[in-house]
């Protein structure tokens, strides 16, 4: 994981010190596939393992979950590894089985085991869908409620894996909505400190540019926008939740970023991109290709903060698209709720701008590489 990442998770404070009976007993475990496929090590973030290609890791004696999962997350399987005083190794058997599995498909003899919803659409199905809630909604695909509010994109409803390979589940967007084609941004800021309904003007790094997505602004910032927009439209904006952003963002990809498994050149604002923009500061709102559904920046360039409380999994959280907003962690500064962001930023390191990270920070925390993105519930 890249140390550049906003957040800071703290200890509590004034804590005896825990007296250290001896250092913890290491052992070697080597991990083998015999195809390519994704990894995760005790609920940890994701890795990856290459056919035939061996990796080395250093545990600590005792019992640890492995998941992994085939690129295309048709066989998952998981087991507990114990390490005894001798260092071990585990082959991962998946092609077999996996050489099976998608005979079996081909055959009509077994179903996908997940790929469902929008991830069986074309670009052109998508586009098509879109294009059909729109006129539904006496709408375009692309729209603004008013000459100075942000563009809006119509999103289908639809299902989708949400999450890691190694650990998705599904989640089915029952409604359509709709989302703003690029992070909120200085101009659009603007309006909102000359219209009297905010004080709050947040620095600007530096930087010029009305075009900048806006930076230096916490999720409590974040919400006063939205219901600005709200009382000024009479329409219903809000903030996505964190479903809708990962739906919204892969828009049928199921890839590690929405444009493939590789970072690639000047794709997005991150490290390594190869962008102009790169480690230095925030870019200018779509400077890079769209996904599917048009929208820009999901990826990259600045975090985003969604409606959710931070859960550290998955688990109980809603399977239909809604904000998990209650039962959350709080911080030990301020007393504060965690908050959910997705997307990475300009500076973070590529594995940390994928479709499936998440991270969290203190709902007050503001910096130069957080903004937001925002939602309006259709009709």
């Amino acid at each position: 994981m890249s140390n550049k990442q906003p957040i800071d998770k703290l200890s509590a404070g004034g804590e005896p010190p825990v007296e250290n009976s001896g250092p913890a007993r290491q052992v070697v475990l080597l991990l083998e596939s015999d195809m390519d496929c994704y990894f995760a090590m005790n609920e940890d973030d994701q890795d990856s393992l290459s056919k035939n290609s061996p990796r080395r890791f250093v545990l600590s004696v005792g019992s640890h979950l492995i998941q992994v999962a085939t690129q295309d997350g048709l066989i998952e399987k998981e087991w507990v590894q114990v390490l005894s005083d001798e260092s071990t190794s585990h082959l991962i058997c998946l092609a077999e089985e996996h050489a099976q599995a998608q005979k079996n498909i081909l055959e009509g003899r077994q179903e996908l085991a997940e790929p469902l919803g929008i991830e069986c659409w074309s670009t052109e199905k998508i586009k098509s869908e879109q294009t059909t809630v729109a006129n539904e909604m006496k709408l375009a695909n692309f729209f603004r409620d008013e000459i100075d509010t942000p563009e809006m994109v119509v999103i289908p409803a639809g299902s989708y894996r949400m999450g890691e390979a190694s650990g998705r589940h599904k989640v089915s967007i029952p409604q359509p909505f709709a989302v703003g084609r690029y992070p909120v941004t200085v101009a659009e800021w603007r309006r909102f400190v000359l219209s009297g309904e905010t004080t709050y003007a947040p620095a600007d790094n530096g930087w010029e540019g009305d075009n900048l997505p806006v930076t230096n602004i916490n999720f409590v910032h974040a919400q006063a926008y939205v219901r600005w927009l709200s009382k000024q439209t009479s329409k219903g904006y809000r903030l996505l939740s964190e479903a809708e952003w990962e739906y919204a963002c892969r828009a049928g990809s199921v890839t590690e970023y929405h444009w493939g498994d590789e970072l690639g050149k000047n794709n997005c604002n991150c490290q390594d991109s190869k962008s102009a923009w790169s480690c230095k500061r925030a870019s200018p709102v779509g400077s890079f290709a769209p996904n599917a559904f048009g929208l820009h920046d999901m990826l990259g360039n600045v975090w985003e903060w969604v409606e959710d409380a931070w859960h550290d999994t998955y688990k109980g959280a809603p399977a239909d698209g809604k904000a998990w907003s209650s039962g959350g962690a709080i911080s030990t500064l301020g007393n504060q709720e965690w908050r959910v962001l997705r997307g990475g930023s300009w500076i973070v390191d590529p594995r940390d701008a994928r479709s499936a990270i998440r991270f969290m920070n203190d709902q007050l925390s503001r910096n130069a590489y957080t903004g937001v993105r925002i939602a309006r519930t259709l009709p």
